[in-house]
């Protein structure tokens, strides 16, 4: 299975995994409201370096999930 078909099952089948995803969104869309914003103040630079420490936290989580489960459903077949 590709990464991208695991995702989706995941997504599916897993809430944990489901909520990680979702949260991993809304990071990347509260990231791009404040890149479309252009000049950021100190606060907002802050701001975003903190959005995408945690992103980067989630994508780590729901990347690893992704190999667990792969790792699983290949020990099967």
């Amino acid at each position: 299975m590709e990464e991208d078909e695991i995702k989706e099952v995941l997504i599916q089948q897993d809430e944990t995994f489901r909520q990680l995803y979702r949260q991993h969104q809304e990071m990347e869309q509260s990231l791009l409201k404040l890149r479309e914003k252009g000049l950021l103040t100190g606060s907002e630079e802050l701001a975003e370096k903190e959005l995408k420490k945690r992103k980067l936290k989630l994508k780590d989580e729901i990347y690893q999930r992704i190999v667990i489960y792969k790792e699983k459903v290949e020990s099967h077949e």
